[in-house]
């Protein structure tokens, strides 16, 4: 019944394909929907639980979607991130290929137009129950329960756009009729507006539902991020003492859960608080107190699950045997690396061969680490989160030659041994290092490939991270959300104090004082241990751009996103990206010929053309420093003003 509704729901948004998702079933695939686009739903109570259920499956997107990287597009817009793809141009020179008139390009990982399309889409999902509850007959504590959850949908979406894109249209209700003359909104009125309805919701939404779902603990996450932007920080730490303090949370300091130790041969874990933290089967686990919302994504779910998808995006491109550009035996003579599937065949004429692919994924790079985010914000030595004793993290050398190629050569002496990245003669073995030669966290990136001998056709040559649940919010963002408040504040030492807890938990000797909070570097200190804890969970970009806003708000600079922008800017963004990020700007070029570039413009991206262009009647502006900017019109200003503009 569920799912014949969503189907219905889709069909009414004018979505036309159904798509594979790691399974052999056909399921849901939304096609891009602009905010343009009239529709008609169900006026049912199952209609409306189906647009909600819609909102939940679709956030996956965000964090997994299929083969793209959409969360290496958030990374590599920020400190921590670079796209590493080195055989053609892409997002290497941001300054010259991000343009309103861009395509998606998945392997560049530029998604821009995607997360416009995917947001936009689910404000519309979310504006359906907002519009329509007040008319079914339920009784009131369904309808406040309901309509709270459609708040929280909307205003996740909306705090991811208003913090990609700037100044953007703002919709209050259902579109059910052409409308072509949209005009932009200023971040203010949405950020206030986004408060009254997180308000609301976490007056009326229960503290805790099915896993998947919003609760009150994540509606409070939410709303504090935007009580910080909107300067009100006493209300911010209203919020996150309650969800600290008093909802039933907790910080796992110990293991708990089930304990996996996928391949204690070759890359054995030493039981630990952060391995089990992120195992996907512990995510759920109830004794786990520290999930406050997770998307549900499980393989025996074959309707809906998707594959993560981190070990092939997010990961370096080991197997390239391209001598150019490929891992060499320290004799230089050959690579030395093979992605080979452990068959039985393989493993019957070779019974020591080592698939290396299985254990630690068959990357492609599509993003890698900056230094800063691979080693130089790492100064603790008995930080677990970057323990290589532990298992935690993964480092090149981890890898073995295991092309079995080379026996019966000269070079079988170096089979099943560890990698080099240089040769005795100091001899550089790897000369595309970008992309195929770089550390990750394994901890946070392992997730067990369980359909790769069947899924997407693989036929068990790729494991590219299978299937499995991942945090949407848990409490360790909640003490770092309280820092910031208190660094905002100027009590420095109830800063260190929250963010000394992470690091205790994670095991860190060093840390910090008030008088390291204090000032830029206290900022950055806070701003590092978000990067520490939550990679590859928080949406990077969001982050920084947000605590730009603040900032800038805060030393009394801004009137507008171009405030942000334009050439004398000094933004917090561009203050972490000019300190911390070692390829923008720096001369670095890929094997391609492609230059790292990024301009202080590109803190915002740029809005769709084809959105622009839909609007007839309208304006919705572009921002600063893309062509069309000329063209802007006075946004909307005010909540009087939003009412008056019927949007």
């Amino acid at each position: 019944m569920k799912t014949n509704l969503i189907k219905a729901i889709y069909l009414t948004f004018g979505l036309s394909s159904l798509a594979l998702t790691g399974c052999s079933d056909s399921w849901l695939k939304p096609e891009p929907l602009s905010f343009y686009e009239p529709s008609v739903t169900l006026s049912t109570k199952e209609g409306l639980e189906a647009a909600l259920t819609t909102c939940h499956r679709q956030m996956r997107y965000y964090y997994m979607e299929d083969n793209g990287p959409a969360l290496a597009t958030e990374m590599i817009f920020s400190d921590v991130a670079v796209t590493a793809v080195s055989d053609f141009s892409g997002c290497q020179d941001i300054l010259s290929n991000v343009t309103p008139i861009s395509e998606n390009n998945w392997f560049g990982t530029n998604m821009i137009n995607w997360f416009w399309n995917m947001g936009t889409q689910g404000i519309s999902f979310a504006n359906v129950v907002i519009s329509r509850i007040s008319e079914l007959d339920l009784d009131q504590t369904t309808k406040e329960q309901m309509l709270s959850s459609a708040y929280f949908q909307r205003a996740w979406r909306y705090y991811h756009l208003i913090f990609q894109f700037g100044d953007i249209p703002f919709l209050s209700k259902e579109v059910t009729t052409p409308k072509l003359d949209f005009r932009s909104t200023k971040m203010e009125v949405v950020i206030e507006q986004m408060i009254k309805d997180l308000e609301y919701a976490v007056g009326y939404i229960p503290d805790q539902v099915d896993y998947g779902k919003e609760n009150k603990g994540a509606c409070r996450m939410l709303l504090i991020k935007y009580y910080m932007a909107a300067g009100d920080f006493d209300k911010a730490l209203e919020q996150a003492n309650a969800l600290i303090d008093a909802s039933g949370y907790e910080l796992m300091e110990n293991t708990f859960g089930k304990w996996e130790n996928p391949y204690p041969e070759h890359h054995p874990v030493t039981r630990n608080v952060i391995w089990d933290l992120h195992r996907p089967v512990n995510k759920a686990d109830a004794s786990n107190k520290e999930t406050i919302m997770l998307m549900v994504n499980r393989y025996d779910n074959s309707e809906s699950r998707l594959n993560t998808n981190y070990l092939y995006n997010m990961t370096p491109f080991w197997s390239q045997t391209d001598v150019n550009r490929g891992i060499l035996v320290p004799s230089k003579s050959q690579s030395g690396m093979t992605r080979q599937s452990a068959t039985a065949g393989m493993l019957a004429q070779y019974p020591d061969f080592l698939d290396c692919r299985a254990i630690y994924g068959r990357g492609e790079a599509f993003s890698r680490p900056t230094y800063h985010a691979e080693k130089s914000m790492w100064g603790d030595k008995n930080d677990l989160r970057h323990s290589r004793e532990a298992g935690n993290w993964f480092v090149m050398e981890d890898l073995k030659y295991n092309d079995p190629k080379l026996l019966g050569t000269d070079d079988a002496v170096y089979y099943l041994k560890p990698i080099q990245k240089y040769a005795d003669d100091g001899t550089l073995l790897c000369k595309d290092t970008i992309r195929c030669w770089f550390d990750y966290p394994y901890y946070k990136l392992w997730v067990e490939d369980t359909a790769r001998e069947v899924a997407n056709g693989y036929s068990g040559t790729d494991y590219v991270g299978g299937s499995g649940d991942w945090y949407v919010y848990r409490l360790a963002e909640a003490y770092l959300l309280r820092a910031e408040a208190y660094y905002w504040k100027k009590e420095y030492a109830k800063a260190a104090a929250d963010v000394n807890k992470i690091r205790e938990r994670a095991g860190c000797t060093d840390l910090f004082d008030a008088g390291e909070l204090n000032g830029l570097d206290g900022l950055d200190v806070i701003m590092d241990e978000r990067a520490r804890e939550l990679m590859y969970e928080e949406f990077r970009h969001v982050e920084l751009v947000r605590v730009s806003f603040i900032k800038e708000n805060q030393e009394g600079n801004y009137t507008s996103p171009k405030d942000l922008a334009d050439e004398s800017s000094n933004s917090y963004w561009w203050h972490r990206i000019t300190e911390y990020n070692n390829y923008y700007n720096k001369g670095v070029k890929t094997l391609h010929n492609d230059e790292y570039k990024i301009g202080k413009y590109n803190i915002f991206w740029p809005i769709p053309q084809t959105a622009i262009d839909a609007n007839l009647y309208g304006r919705v502006n572009q921002n600063y420093g893309y062509s069309g900017y000329e063209l802007n019109e006075t946004p909307i200003a005010s909540q009087e003003e939003q009412i008056a503009s019927g949007q």
